[in-house]
């Protein structure tokens, strides 16, 4: 038996009312089945408004954007909010590909704090 070798991450900090998730890495269908219930604990922790960091992650299939579906609608069930900051490359194209960059309020900038601490989420 060997130790996984994980190809994607997450990362995470609050600020006031708003979780801000950092994924990284290559979210597929491995990513969605670890870091699902990690997203949905964090999440169960009544923050109505998330933030996730796209800058780090490197590629998105169908499995990573399940991942971020389910985000979408544990948020939603909750009367909350999710924003998709600083998408870029392959992981922009699939969303506006598929669609579902009109499904969430993708934001390309950086994400701020609301305290005008800069980045929310450190890179």
């Amino acid at each position: 038996m060997g130790t996984a070798d994980f190809t994607f991450g997450l990362e995470h900090r609050t600020a006031g009312t708003t979780l801000f998730l950092l994924l990284s890495g290559e979210l597929d269908i491995w990513a969605d089945g670890e870091l699902a219930p990690r997203a949905a604990r964090l999440i169960g922790a009544v923050r109505p408004e998330v933030v996730i960091d796209l800058h780090h992650v490197t590629f998105l299939d169908a499995g990573g954007l399940r991942l971020l579906l389910g985000i979408r609608h544990r948020v939603a069930d909750r009367q909350g909010t999710v924003r998709l900051v600083r998408a870029h490359g392959q992981p922009h194209r699939v969303l506006r590909l598929t669609g579902l960059e009109r499904e969430f309020d993708v934001v390309r900038g950086e994400p701020d704090d609301g305290g005008g601490q800069g980045p929310a989420v450190l890179a």
